[in-house]
């Protein structure tokens, strides 16, 4: 049935595959080191304005980094 399949369908399927791969190695991670200092960061598009958040000082120049890269592809990508 996979080979049937349309590309936009295999694009989808292969897209959540890898969103579960994530889950199960970061909890596979988690459970197998017990003490680490976790550093987080995220942001969120709501329109065209972005909102963030991060608990340390380079992952917040990082967090700007990609967050201005995102906003360059969405605007190419919008022409």
């Amino acid at each position: 049935q996979f080979y049937n399949m349309a590309l936009q369908d295999k694009l989808i399927l292969m897209g959540i595959i890898l969103i579960f791969l994530g889950f199960i190695i970061i909890i596979a991670s988690s459970l197998i080191q017990a003490k680490t200092n976790v550093k987080s960061a995220g942001v969120v598009f709501i329109g065209p304005f972005p909102i963030g958040y991060a608990s340390d000082k380079i992952m917040f120049y990082i967090l700007i980094a990609l967050t201005l890269v995102a906003l360059i592809i969405f605007y190419l990508l919008k022409r």
